[in-house]
């Protein structure tokens, strides 16, 4: 994803940079956390849920039909971070 050269804003957040996440992730819990890479430059990588990691595996990768499955949704790095903790392994919803 191309990120916006302005920073968000967030209505709970305030300014933030933006991040990337499935539509499911957005509005989901205990979906399960699947990000692109695991660099640390990057805290907030593009993230997806179990669902859309099947999804991806059974079409080949990444492409036009797993991105339409993933919806993808743009967060402020503070909603990121909710998501995240609300639907890691483990997590309670």
């Amino acid at each position: 994803m191309s990120m916006p050269e302005e920073p968000l804003q967030c209505e709970r957040h305030g300014p933030s940079h933006a991040t990337f996440v499935c539509q499911h992730l957005a509005r989901g819990s205990g979906l399960g956390f699947f990000v692109s890479v695991d660099d640390p430059a990057d805290p907030r990588p593009d993230a997806w849920c179990a669902a859309c990691e099947e999804v991806s595996n059974a079409v080949g990768g990444w492409n036009e039909e797993s991105e339409k499955e993933a919806g993808i949704t743009l967060l402020c790095a503070g909603c990121y971070d909710e998501v995240r903790v609300r639907n890691e392994a483990g997590a309670v919803p």
